[in-house]
């Protein structure tokens, strides 16, 4: 038994070495990996850097352009507003001193028109007091449709 002993021995000894064996392999192949994934790391770290630095930049450019549109959008409201209110102050002082002496000569022209009117009445009821009278009046072609 002791031959059978030694030779399971033998066996666990041979299959320890091929496990180590394969352990130190593993080992130099997660080396070489380590030493893959940090050659790409540093190569990234060298492309990426500068287009990064560039985003930033890029991204503090927009923001400052976007700080100064909004005070120039603000300035340019202001401006509006302003100009508003002298427009309005304008029309106002316009009819103080224009409207407001013209308004009595608004109210004679008023007048003169209505006694146009009642002019053009009148001769229009002396048309058809002489219709009545037998003087024959023109009608229109849809005149006589009229209700």
């Amino acid at each position: 038994m002791e031959g059978l002993g030694v030779g399971f021995l033998g066996v666990i000894a041979v299959s320890s070495l091929v496990q180590a064996a394969f352990l130190i392999g593993l080992a130099q192949s997660a080396r070489r990996l380590g030493r893959r994934v940090d050659e790409m790391q540093q190569r990234l770290d060298r492309d990426l850097r500068p287009t990064l630095e560039s985003l930033s930049r890029i991204s503090r450019n927009l923001a400052e352009v976007s700080d100064t549109a909004v005070l120039q959008a603000r300035r340019v409201d202001d401006l509006i507003a302003d100009t508003v209110e002298k427009i309005e102050e304008t029309t106002s002082v316009v009819r103080s001193f224009v409207v407001r002496p013209l308004g009595p000569l608004g109210d004679i022209l008023a007048f003169l028109r209505g006694l146009r009117r009642g002019f053009e009445v009148y001769s229009e009821f002396r048309g058809h007091d002489s219709a009545v009278r037998g003087t024959r009046r023109r009608y229109s072609e849809d005149e006589h449709l009229f209700i």
